[in-house]
């Protein structure tokens, strides 16, 4: 197994738990979305897998404990895109490329091998022509790819992401969605959400529900959709206009 948990469980200090007794494995190359509604802790479980938080149970990354890994073989092996995209910008007035460059310069990849990631990364999500462009003049959309172009770059083997169409228009969404289509299929990726929407449909076949506490899954679409469970976790997402 690429990602094994077993019995987890997380509760910030003095708090109940989020989430317990979870039970999850996942292979290299399998997708899987986290559903669960605003404040339900799917972002906290989500960092908890990808080894930001500390975790009751078992959580293993290749058989090894997150804990046993270095910081950038941590950084390679796993990269968590938040809801927030402006906020996992540096805040050093780079350019696009500059901010894309960035990780790969700190795992410190010789200028050959940096330069050719980044050029791979832009040109998947679109994004080449824009790559002398400050950072903070995006828009919305164009952040969030500049965003997920960093995170490609590190060639992560594990990709989380957290509400990656939080905020998009109809026609950033679904030109997002379709670079989340063409990820390499040898890629783990975990999408956290509020529901079940559409775009979801080719990306993650399996779903994990978590409602108040209580982890259920995972499901394959047909079995999500056959069950008696709560509608905000079956509704799409409202859609900016």
């Amino acid at each position: 197994m690429t990602l094994d948990a077993s019995n987890l469980e997380f509760a910030w200090p003095g708090g109940t738990p989020l989430f317990q007794g979870l039970d999850l494995c996942l292979d290299r190359g399998e997708r899987l979305a986290i559903l669960g509604g605003n404040g339900s802790g799917k972002s906290t479980l989500g960092r908890c897998l990808a080894g930001f938080l500390p975790v009751q149970g078992r959580l293993a990354w290749k058989g090894r404990p997150w804990s046993a890994l270095s910081r950038a073989d941590h950084a390679a092996a796993v990269q968590y895109v938040g809801q927030r995209p402006h906020l996992h910008l540096s805040g050093r007035g780079f350019t696009l490329r500059e901010e894309v460059a960035f990780g790969p310069e700190n795992l410190g990849l010789p200028s050959a091998q940096i330069r050719a990631r980044v050029d791979e990364a832009m040109a998947f999500l679109g994004l080449s022509h824009l790559a002398g462009r400050d950072c903070h003049r995006l828009s919305g959309g164009e952040t969030q790819r500049a965003v997920l172009a960093g995170a490609l770059a590190m060639r992560p083997e594990l990709l989380i992401l957290d509400e990656p169409m939080t905020d998009l228009d109809a026609e950033s969404r679904d030109g997002l969605a379709a670079h989340l289509r063409e990820l390499p299929w040898s890629m783990t990726v975990i999408v956290l959400d509020i529901g079940y929407q559409d775009w979801m449909e080719d990306l993650v076949p399996r779903h994990l529900l978590l409602d108040a506490g209580q982890v259920r899954g995972p499901f394959d679409s047909a079995e999500l959709f056959s069950r008696p469970l709560p509608e905000r976790l079956l509704r799409p997402a409202r859609l900016s206009p």
